[in-house]
C-alpha cells in the first residue's frame, strides 16, 4: 500500500473517531415511535426530540424525496427552544414502506395528527406544524383538519388551495427557489394580505408573515441559523410561550470571548454542531476508501495492466449523447421498461438510463474497441470492484443513517437494488467505451476526461429536464435531485477512474458505477 493511501486512511480514521466521540457526547434525548396514521400509513416511523422543559409541540413533515433525518438539524433548534419535536417519515420515504402518493401523504398526515392528539401526546393549542416543500403544502392544507397554534411552511410546493388558510402562518421563501414554488408563495401571500405579527394578531390566530431569505436555495433554510431563529420565534409567539410559567423566550446570546476563540465558542454552542460532526465523520470515511480499494486488489492479487483504449472523439461522443438522450425521452412516452420497479421518479430515471445505455453501449462498444483482459484477470477485477463498491455504499449509508439522512435501504428497497444494477450497467459501459483509457486526474488528459464524462451526464440530465419542461414527462424528482445526482456522478467518476487505472478493466469500472447508482435510486426515491 502506498504512503498516500495510508496517510489518507489514518487521517480519515482520526476524523471518524473525533466525529463519533463528539456526536456521542452531544447527543440529545431522542426516542423512536411507530404511530398509526390510518390505512394510508398503519405504522408511520416518528423520531421524537425531547426538550428539557417542554412548552409545546412541533410536528415536522419533510419534502418529496427527503426523510425525517434531513429535518433533524432544524428540529434540534426547536427542541432547544422548548418544543417536543415529532419528525415524521411520510409514506414511501425513509423507513416507511407504505406506497407513496400525494393524496396518501395528506391522508397519512391527517391520521397521524389525530392519533397524536387522541393519545394525548399533543394539544392543538400548543402545537405548531412545520413542513418543507411538499411537507409545506401539507401543513397549509391541514388547516381544516387540525387547528394548530401556528403553521410554518418552508419553500411551499404548488398546492390545491384549502377552504381556508391556517392561522398564524409563516411562509419561508428562499430567493433562489424554483419559479413554481415562488409563485405559490406569492399567491398565498396575496390572499393573506398585509403582514401581521403583533401579540394581538397571534392571540386571535390571524398573524401572517412572508419571510424572504436572500441568496438561499430550496433546501437552504433547513440549515440556515438566521432562518431557523426567525422560525423558532414565530413558533414561540404562536403558542404564546411568554404565558407559560417559568419560561422566557430565548434571547440573543452574548459572549465576552473575542478573537480566535469566538468562532469555536459559537460552533460548540450551535445546535448544528452534531450535523457538522456528522459531516466530518463522512469525510473521514471517504478518505479511507482508497486504502480499502488497495486491500481489495491485493486480496485478488491484481496488478496494474496497460489500457490502450482510445475512446471516441469528444465531439462525436457529445453529439451521440444528445441524440440518444432525446430519442430515449421520446421512447419513454410509449414504453417504460422499469415501470414495475414502483419507485416514484426512480422508475423513469432507471428506464431512461437503460434505454440510452443500451443504445450507446452497442454503438460505442462496436465503434471504440476497448481493452481486453485475460478472463481470469477480468473476473477478479469485476469482483474486487463489486466488493469495493458495496463496502463503500454500506459504510457511507450506515454513517449517514445515524444523523444525516436515511440512506440505509429497508428490505423493500434492497430487493430493488439488483434490478437497478442491471438497468444502469449498460450506461456505465457506454461511458467507459466513449471516454477511453483512464489517466491520472492531475494530468491534462485526466482532467479533460473527467470534464467530458461529467458533460455527457449533464447532457442526459438536460434531456430529462427538457422533456419535463415540455410536458413529455412528469418525472419531477430527477430534476429536483440535481445537486445530489451531481455529487453522486462525481463520486462514481472518480472511483471508476481509480479502478480503471489500477486494473485496466472497463467492466470493473462500469460495475462500480452501476452499484453506486443503483444504491442511490433504491435509497432516495420514494416507494410507489
Amino acid at each position: 500500500m502506498q504512503r498516500v493511501e495510508l496517510t489518507l486512511a489514518a487521517s480519515g480514521l482520526v476524523w471518524l473517531a473525533l466525529a463519533t466521540l463528539w456526536i456521542g457526547a452531544s447527543s440529545d434525548s431522542q426516542r423512536e415511535l411507530s404511530i398509526a396514521g390510518g390505512p394510508a400509513c398503519p405504522a408511520a416511523p416518528v423520531r421524537v426530540l425531547e426538550p428539557q422543559y417542554p412548552i409545546g409541540s412541533l410536528v415536522v413533515f419533510h419534502g418529496l424525496g427527503a426523510n425525517r433525518l434531513v429535518m433533524l438539524p432544524l428540529g434540534r433548534r426547536f427542541a432547544n427552544a422548548g418544543f417536543r419535536v415529532f419528525l415524521v417519515d411520510l409514506p414511501g420515504h425513509g423507513r416507511d414502506s407504505a406506497p407513496f402518493s400525494f393524496a396518501v401523504s395528506e391522508s397519512c398526515a391527517r391520521g397521524l395528527l389525530a392519533s397524536l392528539e387522541h393519545s394525548g401526546q399533543i394539544s392543538p393549542i400548543r402545537t405548531v406544524l412545520l413542513g418543507h416543500s411538499m411537507g409545506g403544502a401539507l401543513v397549509v392544507r391541514l388547516a381544516g383538519a387540525f387547528k394548530s397554534a401556528g403553521t410554518i411552511s418552508i419553500a411551499t410546493a404548488p398546492l390545491v388551495r384549502p377552504n381556508h388558510l391556517p392561522g398564524n402562518l409563516l411562509l419561508v421563501a428562499p430567493q433562489l427557489d424554483m419559479p413554481p414554488v415562488l409563485a405559490t408563495e406569492q399567491k398565498l401571500a396575496a390572499e393573506e394580505g398585509s403582514e401581521r405579527d403583533s401579540a394581538e394578531d397571534f392571540a386571535q390566530d390571524r398573524a401572517f408573515r412572508l419571510l424572504r431569505i436572500a441568496w438561499q436555495t430550496h433546501t437552504s433554510p433547513i440549515f440556515s441559523p438566521a432562518a431557523a431563529a426567525d422560525m423558532v420565534h414565530w413558533a414561540l409567539d404562536s403558542v404564546r410561550a411568554s404565558e407559560t410559567p417559568g419560561h422566557s423566550a430565548p434571547q440573543q446570546e452574548t459572549t465576552s470571548r473575542v478573537g480566535l476563540l469566538l468562532p469555536i465558542q459559537i460552533w460548540i454552542e450551535s445546535p448544528l454542531r452534531i450535523f457538522h460532526a456528522a459531516l466530518l465523520g463522512l469525510a473521514g470515511i471517504l478518505l479511507m476508501l482508497p486504502a480499502a480499494l488497495v486491500l481489495c486488489l491485493k486480496i485478488f492479487r491484481l496488478h496494474v495492466l496497460p489500457d490502450v483504449s482510445k475512446g471516441a472523439r469528444p465531439g462525436i461522443a457529445l453529439l451521440a449523447w444528445c441524440a440518444v438522450g432525446i430519442l430515449s425521452t421520446l421512447l419513454l412516452r410509449f414504453w417504460m421498461p422499469m415501470a414495475r420497479l414502483q419507485l416514484y421518479g426512480g422508475d423513469y430515471l432507471a428506464s431512461f438510463l437503460l434505454l440510452s445505455g443500451l443504445i450507446l453501449a452497442i454503438g460505442f462498444g462496436y465503434a471504440s474497441p476497448v481493452n481486453r483482459l485475460p478472463a481470469g484477470s477480468e473476473f477478479s477485477a469485476v469482483i474486487a470492484a463489486a466488493l469495493w463498491a458495496m463496502g463503500s455504499v454500506c459504510a457511507v449509508a450506515l454513517w449517514m443513517n445515524w444523523q444525516l439522512a436515511e440512506l440505509w435501504p429497508i428490505s423493500a428497497r434492497w430487493t430493488r437494488l439488483p434490478i437497478l444494477f442491471v438497468a444502469l450497467f449498460p450506461a456505465g459501459v457506454a461511458e467507459e467505451c466513449a471516454v477511453g483509457a483512464a489517466a491520472p486526474l492531475g494530468s491534462s488528459r485526466g482532467a479533460a476526461r473527467l470534464l467530458l464524462c461529467l458533460g455527457l451526464r449533464a447532457i442526459l440530465w438536460g434531456s430529462m429536464l427538457f422533456a419535463f419542461w415540455c410536458g413529455a414527462s412528469d418525472a419531477l424528482l430527477p430534476v429536483i435531485f440535481l445537486l445530489p445526482l451531481a455529487g453522486l456522478s462525481l463520486g462514481q467518476r472518480l472511483g471508476a477512474d481509480v479502478l480503471r487505472l489500477r486494473t485496466g478493466s472497463v467492466l470493473a469500472a462500469a460495475v462500480f458505477d452501476a452499484i453506486l447508482g443503483a444504491w442511490f435510486l433504491a435509497a432516495a426515491f420514494p416507494l410507489a
